[in-house]
C-alpha cells in the first residue's frame, strides 16, 4: 500500500454533481485554465454519462475561460450544418445532417438530444460569446461532403459544371474507392485550373470547398491505411491547424475518443493531443487533458444493421489506493498538483492503452471515474 499516494488522493479529488448550473464541484481545476488554450476531455464512445459530462466541462470552461470553438469528432461539412442549426434553431437542418451518421456512434438520441440542448444553451449568449463548432475528421461520408460542397456553391449562386458535376454524386448510391478518387481528382483539377475565378466567387467559402475535398481524399488515405487511428489522427491535427489558423483568437474546448487526448505518443501513434504538444503547433504546454475511466457500466456499438449494448470497464481497480475515496457516480482527480505521485511514475490507471515510458501527466492532467452509467439510448 502506498500511502503517499493515498494522502494524496483524498487531498485532490471532487465528486461531481451532474447539475451543469453548479460550477463548485470542479473548482479544483481552476488553477490550470489560465495558461491553457485547448481542454481536451477523452472518452470510450456509446456510454450515457459522456453526453451528461460534455455538457457539464462545456458550461464550466465557457464560464471560466469564455472559450470559443467547440472541437468535435466530425468532418467539417457536418460541423457546417451543425452551425447552421445553431444559429437557426430549424430541426430540419439536424436532422438532415444526422441522417448519415446510422451505424456510427453519433447515431443516438442522446447524442442528438445534445444539439438541441447545446442550442439552448446557446441563445442564452451574447453573440460575440456564441460558440462555433469545429469538426475537425476527415469526411466519413462523401455524399454528406457533396452535399455540402453543392451547399456552398448556391448560397454563393454559382451554378455551372462543378455545380452539375457534385449534383450528380449527391444522387448516386455510395461509390468504389477508385469512383471517389476520380472524384476528387475532378474537383480539386477545376478549382486549381480555375483557381482566381473561384477564389473570387466564393471567398471564404472557396477554402471550405477545398478543405472538405481534400478530406475526401483523407478518407480514402485512412481507410486503406495499415494504421487506420495513427493516420486519421495525424490528419485531425492538420485540419485543427488548417481551420484554426483563419480564425479569430479563443480558446478551444472539445470531448473527443479517448487517445486523442493523450499528450505524449505511443509507438507508432501520435496522437491529436500529442501533436499539440509539438513545438511547431503554437500550442505545446497550452493543452489540458481528462481521461474518463469507467466501473461497471455500459455502452452502445452501432452497426448499420442493428445496436449492440455490451458492458464497458476500463478502470483498473487493482490500485487499491483509489478504494480509500469515497466515490459517487463522477469523480473527478487532479493528477498534477504539487508533490502528486502521478508527476514522478506512470500509475496508468485505466485497463487499455498502456504507454512503455514517461508519468501519467504526460498523458493527461485529470483522471474521471464513471460508475454504473447506462449506455446511450438508441434511436
Amino acid at each position: 500500500m502506498n500511502y503517499q499516494l493515498v494522502d494524496y488522493l483524498k487531498a485532490n479529488y471532487s465528486n461531481i454533481d451532474p447539475n451543469y448550473n453548479i460550477r463548485e464541484d470542479l473548482s479544483l481545476m481552476d488553477s490550470d485554465l489560465e495558461n491553457n488554450n485547448v481542454f481536451l476531455i477523452g472518452e470510450n464512445h456509446g456510454v450515457k454519462a459522456n453526453v451528461i459530462l460534455r455538457m457539464k466541462f462545456l458550461c464550466y470552461f465557457k464560464e471560466k475561460t469564455n472559450f470559443k470553438y467547440y472541437i468535435y469528432e466530425l468532418p467539417h461539412s457536418v460541423a457546417y450544418f451543425l452551425n447552421k442549426y445553431l444559429d437557426s434553431g430549424d430541426e430540419n437542418i439536424l436532422k438532415e445532417a444526422y441522417r448519415f451518421f446510422n451505424g456510427t456512434y453519433a447515431w443516438n438520441s442522446d447524442e442528438y438530444n445534445h444539439w438541441k440542448d447545446l442550442y439552448k444553451y446557446n441563445k442564452t449568449l451574447s453573440k460575440e460569446d456564441k460558440l462555433i463548432i469545429l469538426g475537425i475528421d476527415i469526411e466519413h461520408q462523401p455524399k454528406n461532403a457533396f452535399i455540402y460542397m453543392r451547399d456552398c456553391l448556391t448560397k454563393n449562386n454559382l451554378g455551372g459544371q462543378l455545380s452539375d458535376y457534385i449534383s450528380k454524386y449527391i444522387d448516386k448510391e455510395n461509390g468504389t474507392n477508385e469512383e471517389l478518387k476520380q472524384v476528387y481528382e475532378w474537383i480539386n483539377e477545376e478549382l486549381v485550373k480555375n483557381e482566381d475565378y473561384y477564389k473570387k466567387q466564393l471567398e471564404e467559402d472557396y477554402f471550405n470547398i477545398v478543405h472538405v475535398n481534400n478530406n475526401l481524399w483523407n478518407k480514402l488515405e485512412v481507410y486503406t491505411s495499415n494504421n487506420f487511428n495513427g493516420t486519421r489522427s495525424i490528419r485531425m491535427y492538420e485540419n485543427f491547424l488548417s481551420i484554426s489558423k483563419g480564425l479569430p483568437e479563443g480558446k478551444f474546448f472539445g470531448q473527443l475518443g479517448l487517445s486523442h487526448v493523450f499528450q505524449r505518443a505511443f509507438p507508432y501513434m501520435y496522437w491529436f493531443a500529442a501533436q499539440l504538444q509539438n513545438g511547431d503547433s503554437g500550442f505545446k504546454e497550452r493543452v489540458l487533458s481528462i481521461v474518463y475511466a469507467y466501473d461497471n457500466c455500459r455502452y452502445l456499438y452501432p452497426t448499420d444493421r442493428r445496436n449492440y449494448e455490451s458492458d464497458i470497464n476500463t478502470w483498473d481497480d487493482s490500485i487499491e489506493e483509489f478504494k480509500y475515496i469515497n466515490r459517487d457516480a463522477y469523480t473527478i482527480f487532479k493528477l498534477n498538483n504539487a508533490g502528486s505521485p502521478f508527476k514522478e511514475n506512470l500509475i496508468w490507471p485505466l485497463k487499455h492503452k498502456f504507454p512503455t515510458s514517461g508519468v501519467t501527466t504526460d498523458y493527461f492532467q485529470y483522471l474521471l471515474l464513471i460508475k454504473n452509467s447506462k449506455a446511450m439510448e438508441a434511436f
